[in-house]
């Protein structure tokens, strides 16, 4: 992939991008730390340094994996709203829906379906 020409007005090392995502990723997932990126530090993308962000949570450990935490948690909070609302059918069925694209996600991504 080329590296993309940095612009005047960024005045950021590389290692000082590498804090700032280290950072950020404690607390956010990896498509708001490019919003914060872009909107507080005015880092129009991280290509300008010659990596993607993934490439970037790759180096410092952070393995994150959005789809699968959104499945995840889809799935848990129909869990929970069909263990006070046990007659919904519309949510059970949209239960079984979630629990199909949590299996498909997992698949894609090589997780055991079990996890």
């Amino acid at each position: 992939m080329p590296k993309i020409e940095k612009p005047t007005w960024v005045k950021m090392k590389e290692p000082e991008l590498k804090k700032i995502i280290a950072k950020l990723a404690e607390k956010h997932a990896p498509s708001k730390i490019g919003l914060i990126l872009r909107d507080q530090y005015g880092i129009p993308t991280t290509k300008v340094f010659g990596k993607k962000l993934k490439a970037y949570l790759k180096e410092l450990g952070i393995g994150k994996n959005e789809d699968l935490e959104n499945a995840k948690k889809k799935v848990d909070k129909m869990k929970e709203h069909l263990k006070l609302n046990i007659t919904d059918r519309k949510a059970k069925h949209k239960l079984q829906h979630a629990q199909s694209r949590l299996n498909i996600t997992k698949k894609y991504f090589g997780v055991s379906i079990r996890d």
